[in-house]
């Protein structure tokens, strides 16, 4: 008996021993430095506080410190899950910098909620301090990581945490980059200087990335992996002066961005599926044209740096166009019907810089709530959306922004719906979470809820007009309600239920764009129709074309006015082509000049009404460079700069 005992005691001692020659690092305690992503509890069977889910792309890390007192071998070991596609997600492992394990694998495991420990992987270690990162192999990341273990007399440390920083040109022809100090890593709060020189006819527009500025020279602090990119535009690129909004924006202190879409690039026509599919899938900038009717249940994904424009009667329907991991893109001029079971257009994946404008999208309230799915859905921390002048109408499960209570990440989420026409509409206009929206002179007609605001989410809405709406603005069906600002809005008999308010700044000019609340109805059911026709009637004068630079057409899109004083009553749905009856303006010119001064084309030389016009100059005879169009009237002179590229 008394040999038993000793023994269970010996045992017991052993138990002790072995246990205390290993430690765990969970996710938010002393050890764990950062994760390029966030920490996650949506999927089940982790431990402690959560797990490290990272972002997706090669290169995308997690980090914990340790302290070790002598000099050993240790073992290192990772409880992780990874579900989803098949295959690997193996990584690379440094420890204070240095590659020291080339390959840790990390096998798929059949499921997010099979979680599994690692094989161990053993490294020789001085005594010290040591920070281990993992890096991804895979451009989808890494696996879920619950907890690193280290068996060995170790101990978690307390860490600063590091980062990477890379600097480029979006084109190495266009400009050059520098930037101080070069080091592989960089603890948090190193201070970083980049340079962008633009190359002889080209110009600076910004820094794009994690750190955004309109600075060519930029100081900034390190607080995230950050990939800094400075964009160079060819000299007189601009941006069409009729956006305004978020997707003109990179920033919450409204660091600009200049949305051209495929501008860059060659003008291209789209008759099939097939080729739609292609152009705006394909790499590079692009404008693609479409006209008529294509029916089907495909995908159309764009990529960056697109356009699609359509014209006369653009109709995809049952087709879903998809914008996933994209930016600077612009959709104008479609309808979009009738796509079933998935949303008629989704932005996902972190896109940003979006324009949805003079778009019209429906499908039919004759099948039940779940048979169509969202007309205009958003998520994923997609960011820097303008939906613009576009009619949602005759459908239950509108446009949702953020796809559901746990998905924190989407607090980035930044949108503008301006000039909307939605009609017989359910719910969902929109509904968001998290993130911030501006919703500003849309007209409200017909529906049973409106604005839902919640999980935290910010709504500022401005002058809009609600006319037979259950409910116009609310905070409902999530565990935490949204908040909102209500600006000189129209109501009616509609109900107003938000309680919690917030008061967002605004980082972009609108004022131009804004109309009165009581002209909202007339003047937003006419300017969704065609982009090409006349919209609202105008009381400046203005011009522009699209797309800047061009190849070889661009349109020039110009309005003429009368002087502040001098408009007349009109009835706001008047049957006349401009609203102005007899009114004119007397003469119109519209000249394209080159460089040298000399008259290469006369768009317009006539008498004009008041109203928005649009004409199509075609540089196919004319050699690449730079020309000037010049608008004229009896009291109005205008000249603009556009880029013929070949």
């Amino acid at each position: 008996m008394r040999k038993q005992i000793h023994l269970l005691v010996l045992l017991a001692s052993l138990h002790i021993s072995v246990h205390a020659q290993e430690i765990i690092i969970q996710e938010n305690e002393m050890g764990f430095c950062s994760v390029d992503g966030v920490i996650a509890t949506s999927v089940a069977g982790y431990t402690g506080s959560g797990y490290a889910d990272s972002d997706p792309g090669v290169g995308k890390s997690i980090s914990w410190q340790f302290t070790v007192p002598a000099q050993g071998t240790y073992a290192l070991m990772w409880r992780y899950g990874l579900g989803g596609n098949p295959g690997d997600r193996n990584a690379r492992l440094l420890l204070n910098g240095n590659l020291t394990i080339d390959t840790v694998r990390f096998p798929h495991t059949g499921a997010w909620t099979n979680w599994t420990l690692s094989i161990p992987v053993n490294v020789t270690l001085a005594p010290g301090s040591y920070k281990l990162r993992i890096e991804a192999y895979s451009a989808s990341g890494l696996a879920n990581v619950d907890y690193v273990k280290v068996i060995g007399a170790a101990a978690p440390d307390s860490c600063t945490p590091s980062y990477v920083l890379t600097v480029a040109a979006n084109n190495s022809a266009w400009g050059t980059v520098t930037y101080a100090p070069i080091q592989p890593y960089y603890d948090r709060g190193t201070l970083v200087t980049v340079r962008a020189h633009a190359n002889p006819g080209y110009y600076f527009q910004s820094w794009t990335g994690e750190e955004p500025s309109a600075d060519s020279v930029f100081t900034f602090a390190i607080r995230s992996n950050v990939s800094a990119v400075a964009r160079f535009l060819p000299s007189g690129t601009v941006m069409d002066q009729d956006i305004t909004g978020y997707a003109t924006v990179q920033s919450d202190n409204g660091t600009p961005y200049t949305l051209i879409g495929g501008a860059l690039g060659d003008t291209v026509v789209a008759t099939t599926v097939a080729q739609l599919q292609s152009y705006l899938g394909g790499a590079g900038p692009r404008v693609v044209r479409f006209t008529g009717e294509l029916v089907g249940t495909d995908v159309v994904t764009i990529t960056s740096d697109k356009t699609l424009l359509g014209a006369g009667t653009a109709h995809l329907r049952g087709i879903e166009l998809s914008i996933n991991n994209a930016r600077n893109v612009i959709i104008r001029n479609i309808t979009v019907s009738h796509v079933t079971p998935q949303d008629a257009v989704e932005i996902n994946g972190r896109s940003k810089n979006i324009l949805i404008d003079h778009c019209d999208f429906s499908s039919d309230r004759d099948h039940g709530t779940e048979y169509y799915d969202g007309l205009l859905d958003v998520k994923n921390e997609s960011s820097f959306i303008t939906v613009a002048w576009c009619k949602f109408h005759d459908h239950f499960k509108t446009s949702l922004i953020s796809s559901g209570d746990q998905a924190v990440a989407d607090t980035v989420i930044r949108i503008t719906y301006h000039h909307n026409y939605f009609y017989n509409c359910e719910s969902r206009l929109p509904s968001i979470r998290f993130g911030k929206a501006h919703i500003f002179n849309n007209y409200y007609k017909n529906c049973h809820t409106a604005i839902n605001s919640r999980m935290g989410a910010c709504v500022r809405v401005e002058r809009n007009y609600f006319d037979s709406v259950g409910t116009a603005v609310m905070a409902e069906f999530s565990t935490i309600p949204g908040r909102g600002q209500l600006i000189d809005n129209h109501f009616g008999t509609s109900a107003v239920t938000i309680s919690e308010v917030c008061a967002p700044q605004v980082p972009y000019s609108y004022q131009a764009f804004l109309s009165a609340t009581d002209s909202v109805p007339a003047i937003v059911a006419r300017g969704v129709t065609d982009v090409r026709e006349p919209g609202t009637l105008p009381h400046r004068f203005a011009l522009g074309n699209y797309p800047n630079p061009f190849n070889p057409t661009t349109n020039i899109k110009f309005s003429v006015g009368i002087p502040s004083g001098q408009i007349p009553n009109i009835k706001p749905h008047s049957s006349t082509s401009s609203g102005f009856g007899n009114w004119n303006v007397g003469i119109v010119t519209l000249k394209v000049y080159d460089v040298l001064g000399r008259d290469v084309a006369t768009l317009v030389n006539e008498e004009m009404k008041p109203g928005t016009y649009e004409r199509v100059f075609d540089g196919s005879g004319l050699a690449s460079g730079v020309y000037y169009y010049r608008l004229t009237t009896k009291t109005f002179t205008s000249t603009k700069s556009m880029v013929l590229m070949k």
